[in-house]
């Protein structure tokens, strides 16, 4: 019988978001790093390059090379795996700045979301997701589009289309934002807008602006020292009972803890298989 090579094998995650600044010494990793940062930014030295990483960037990390993030201008949000490659030919990949597709965005999240709030199967479920947003990053790389996509109206367009609605969204993210209003903005049905949005990055409109508040939200109480009711209303909540108590069953503390810690949730995934 043949033997099946696995696709990766998960040596370690995690997740952190820290104030500012925040020091990593000169280090290097014996197996490929896969870092992706959601939300801040990162100066990243590896080997005689520096790299430039914004929210959405990945850069999967060649094994012994030495490598260390600063965290010099803004509080940042960041994940790692470490992790054996197997069986995937990634040859697009390694040392390469890729931001996260549109496509993609969906899994990108869920995967952020299981590594802080674990369920059954975690392990396989995470190494399900790493596996197909590496191999959705080497084709975007090598092709510039996602294969697997396909749809009457041109990718680049949607994808630029989106990219509007999003600028929108934060411009605006003090404001009460809904669909109608957008569709007006931007001379579209509610339904395509809410069909392209979806097809473009496998989230509701109504939860992709979700995420792009509490990311906020999460900046404002790391670089402020703007009272916490205040920032509720620059995210667009009138209501700051209510925006704590998001705020907390997203990130697990209070906004009032999370600027207490300066936003140091560090957590190791466990991985156990």
């Amino acid at each position: 019988m043949e033997t099946v090579i696995p696709a990766i094998t998960i040596r370690q995650i995690l997740y952190n978001e820290v104030g500012f600044p925040y020091h990593v010494p000169p280090h290097s990793h014996s197996v490929y790093q896969w870092y992706c940062v959601v939300f801040g930014s990162v100066d990243y030295s590896i080997g005689e390059k520096i790299y430039k990483l914004n929210p959405g960037d990945t850069i999967l990390i060649s094994p012994d090379v030495t490598r260390y993030p600063t965290y010099s201008y803004r509080s940042t949000g960041y994940f790692y795996v470490l992790l054996n490659i197997l069986g995937l030919n990634l040859r697009q990949l390694p040392d390469n700045i890729v931001t996260i597709p549109n496509e993609l965005q969906n899994d990108f999240t869920t995967l952020i979301r299981e590594i802080n709030k674990p369920g059954d199967n975690t392990y396989h479920y995470v190494e399900a997701l790493v596996t197909r947003l590496l191999i959705g990053l080497n084709r975007s790389r090598q092709n510039n589009e996602m294969i697997e996509y396909s749809s009457s109206l041109n990718i680049q367009a949607k994808n630029e289309f989106v990219e509007r609605v999003e600028a929108y969204m934060r411009r605006n993210l003090h404001r009460e934002l809904n669909h109608k209003e957008l569709s007006k903005e931007f001379h579209i049905s509610t339904s395509q807008l809410s069909r392209i949005f979806k097809n473009s990055t496998g989230m509701t409109l109504s939860k992709y602006l979700f995420q792009l508040r509490i990311n906020k939200a999460k900046q404002l109480l790391l670089e402020s020292s703007l009272p916490i009711s205040e920032i509720s209303l620059m995210i667009g909540y009138t209501s700051f009972s209510h925006f704590s108590f998001v705020f907390r069953q997203e990130i697990g503390v209070s906004p009032g803890d999370y600027r207490r810690t300066k936003g140091n949730i560090q957590r190791y995934l466990e991985i156990s298989q």
